[in-house]
């Protein structure tokens, strides 16, 4: 185990030896949660369901928007309460304007997250772990002890949108600039099944040039405060969308999860907040068919666990 002053890197095979097995609990079933921006609202349908089922986990991981959703559930929140939470949220509560790294410096969100969340790790109820990226040497950095809300800050710090920032000596950025769906970290902290939810976008979409409408200015103003994008935006996050999408697939095929419930959504952008509700039911009807599909919870559970392995049906506790 490394020291609380460094973060750790990301984990190959041989880290994900389940060291933090619980006693007596020879399987544990973990969630992953991808990033997305607005996109990842489509976490809180996929929770809905899996709540509806009775499903509970042992450990919890995820990346960017994927890691505040996962650690408000870590930390016992519903999915209903996390709708409610996301609902009340205005862009003026996590945007302060910064003209450095980022258009965005994160204080805000920080602050918004210290509020609801516990300061470190350790007082979460459920393993938990987020992913982030080195922007120095490229590399996937995995945090699960120390400050959780600082942690999750770095792994939202989406590219030229949010800065970067200085952790353990490091400077930390998005998770998902190299693992958008990080099935790695859950199975570092144990997880011998994983449930992953995908809001990565999809490969293949149809590209729309912004309107001119207004000057340089009020194009950017209107960029900030995800009214639309500017054609430089556009372009910039549309390549950002491809090369995720195929490292995405690239880490799902090194470490596939158990049950992968993806949602393409063309239509719904990584700033597209004011159709949360849109979002939520999309998860919640993918969740749904994805269960179906495999037979049920029951059926699911039964195939990935075997007979001898009663605990994933009951989840963690």
């Amino acid at each position: 185990m490394a020291g609380r002053g460094r973060p750790r890197e990301s984990p190959g095979p041989v880290l994900a030896s389940g060291a933090m097995e619980r006693p007596g609990r020879a399987r544990r079933l973990g969630l992953v949660l991808s990033g997305g921006g607005a996109r990842a609202f489509a976490h809180i349908g996929v929770l809905r369901v899996l709540e509806r089922v009775g499903a509970r986990f042992d450990v919890v991981a995820g990346t960017s928007m994927g890691a505040i959703i996962g650690a408000l559930y870590a930390a016992g929140r519903s999915a209903d309460e996390i709708h409610e939470i996301a609902k009340g949220v205005s862009w003026r509560d996590v945007v302060d304007i910064s003209l450095q790294a980022g258009l965005i410096k994160g204080d805000k969100l920080e602050s918004f997250l210290a509020e609801l969340l516990p300061r470190s790790f350790d007082d979460l109820p459920v393993p938990f772990a987020v992913t982030t990226t080195d922007i120095e040497t490229g590399e996937a950095v995995l945090l699960q002890e120390g400050d959780l809300v600082r942690a999750i800050r770095a792994s939202s710090s989406f590219p030229g949108a949010i800065e970067p920032i200085q952790y353990g000596g490091r400077t930390l950025a998005d998770g998902g600039i190299v693992n958008n769906l990080p099935v790695a970290a859950a199975t570092f902290l144990g997880a011998t099944r994983t449930v992953a939810s995908d809001v990565t976008p999809a490969r293949r979409s149809v590209y729309r040039t912004p309107d001119q409408e207004g000057n340089w200015w009020e194009r950017m103003v209107a960029t900030v405060k995800l009214e639309r994008r500017n054609p430089m935006v556009q372009m910039l996050l549309r390549s950002s969308d491809i090369m995720q999408s195929i490292l995405a697939d690239v880490h799902a095929s090194l470490n596939p999860p158990d049950l992968r419930v993806r949602m393409a959504m063309p239509q719904y952008r990584v700033e597209s907040f004011k159709d949360l509700d849109d979002i939520v039911a999309i998860g919640e009807a993918a969740a749904a068919a994805a269960i179906e599909e495999r037979g049920g919870w029951e059926s699911f559970v039964a195939a990935a666990g075997g007979a001898d392995e009663p605990a994933l049906a009951r989840g963690g506790g």
